[in-house]
């Protein structure tokens, strides 16, 4: 027993090397290789519109999947998150509230994902409005405990391409499609807010670079941002060792790097590393 599993362990650390070696440190890295060995901690840059610099602050659990986000701008429609898993360590919750996210306190908004079976990816997005925080969500007395229900579809490669959103009494809110090139970047997001009316409205993404796209980090972040491509939207000033990006430029036509719902300029990343 001892033998075997001091092979399985050696196996273990020569593959990460290998790892290191061969595809870490290559210009064009291999997005599964550096990205799992960090997690994000802070991501912080500016808001042009009002709430000026602006500071994000993740935790984590054990098992390495985030708990909590913090923010330095909280308000109405910027609030903190908290996270919560099933026992397969699945994203089961995701509770946007002003404080510390306590029970008995208030959440502004509370999405509860479904799964089928083993999947690793929800198909199902229920979205309650304002209520208090319990096991469940408590909505207040007298206001409808949910307002919206979102249904995910993804492609081959486990990506969302589509989501289709309705209110409880079955009418359509709105419609998305997202759209990956052949370097497996999100090329376009084209999105209907009324279903029934001939108007798209179209979002384009990139030019990427080849690097490590920071989203991938966690399977959380990609999913919540919306975002499975390979590579960064920008270039970026500076890399860490996994090909990480630390610090964006601030761009000349006013693009900026989205992490969750945090639209920024002049964007720096920090991470722990194994």
């Amino acid at each position: 027993m001892s033998t075997r599993l001091n092979s399985t362990f050696l196996v273990m650390i020569t593959g990460t090397i290998l790892c290191l070696l061969t595809s870490c440190h290559k210009t064009d890295i291999t997005p599964d290789c550096g990205a799992p060995l960090c997690q994000i901690q802070t991501f912080e840059g500016d808001n042009d519109w009002w709430e000026g610099h602006v500071v994000n602050t993740l935790t984590y659990n054990k098992a390495g999947n985030p708990i909590l986000r913090t923010r330095s701008d909280v308000a109405t429609g910027n609030e903190n998150e908290s996270y919560r898993y099933d026992a397969k360590q699945r994203l089961s919750d995701q509770i946007l509230h002003y404080a510390d996210g306590a029970y008995g306190t208030d959440f502004r908004e509370w999405h509860r994902f479904k799964y089928h079976n083993n999947e690793d990816r929800p198909y199902m997005d229920s979205l309650y409005i304002n209520g208090t925080i319990g096991d469940h969500p408590i909505p207040y007395p007298f206001l409808p405990p949910m307002l919206i229900v979102i249904y995910f579809n993804y492609d081959t490669k486990g990506r969302l391409i589509e989501e289709n959103s309705f209110y409880t009494d079955g009418a359509a809110w709105y419609k998305k499609k997202y759209l990956y090139n052949s370097a497996n970047n999100l090329e376009k997001l084209a999105a209907s807010w009324n279903p029934t009316a001939s108007s798209v409205d179209t979002t384009y993404y990139g030019p990427y670079d080849n690097k490590v796209n920071f989203l991938r980090t966690n399977k959380v972040w990609q999913l919540l941002t919306r975002n499975y491509s390979e590579n960064n939207t920008q270039t970026a000033i500076t890399y860490n060792k996994f090909g990480l990006p630390l610090q964006f430029p601030n761009d000349s036509k006013g693009r900026t790097v989205l992490f969750l719902d945090a639209d920024l300029t002049n964007a720096k990343i920090t991470y722990i590393c194994k």
